[in-house]
């Protein structure tokens, strides 16, 4: 065992000098050698859509998707180019992954449902049976939250209506609240119909 307290006692004259004849290593730095960048995930690709969407509210076509104006085949095709290049260098298939992963039957519902419909808009396609005086207050009640559920959610199916919050008011839907008025029925289901996206059909 080596202690410290030995060192004085070392015979000097068997030291030996050893030399070395290592040579550092200069690895070559190939300037042209390629550089993976991380590519984008799904997830931040989904949160820069979606910042945009909801930043850009007052863009023209955003606009007509919320005030449930009909999109022209230009404003799809330049929605459709913009949300791609978002996605940069993965841009085609991280916007066909959104599609997919959402759900959505085409690009106007998608996006109809991340920026939700205008109240005014929802407001107008029901304004007749708001005005409807045979109606009760628990039926201007339906009539005002599907108002206020395609404000928030901008899309809408039909059996919708049979689920909460509006079984709130009936649990048999609307069939049953809205017994004896199947012309109110058929129109309700006429006017949330109108409300889903639309593309303006070639001349």
């Amino acid at each position: 065992m080596f202690t410290p307290a030995l060192v004085p006692f070392i015979d000097k004259r068997e030291r030996k000098i050893v030399y070395t004849n290592f040579k550092d290593e200069i690895l070559d730095i190939k300037k042209d050698a390629p550089f993976d960048m991380p590519k984008m995930t799904s997830t931040q690709y989904d949160k820069k859509v979606k910042d945009y969407l909801r930043s850009h509210l007052d863009s023209l076509v955003i606009h007509r998707l919320r005030t449930n104006k009909a999109l022209t085949a230009t404003d799809l095709q330049g929605l459709e180019t913009t949300l791609i290049q978002i996605g940069e260098d993965e841009g085609n298939a991280l916007f066909s992954d959104l599609l997919a992963r959402h759900e959505a039957p085409s690009l106007p519902h998608f996006v109809r449902s991340m920026v939700g419909m205008d109240h005014s808009a929802a407001h107008a396609a029901f304004s007749q049976f708001l005005h409807d005086k045979s109606l009760t207050p628990a039926q201007i009640r339906f009539i005002e939250m599907i108002i206020e559920q395609l404000t928030a959610r901008g899309i809408m199916e039909a059996s919708a209506l049979y689920e909460a919050p509006f079984t709130s008011l009936h649990s048999g839907g609307p069939d049953a609240l809205f017994a004896g008025k199947d012309n109110v029925i058929d129109g309700l289901f006429d006017a949330l119909e109108n409300t889903t996206p639309k593309i303006q059909k070639a001349a």
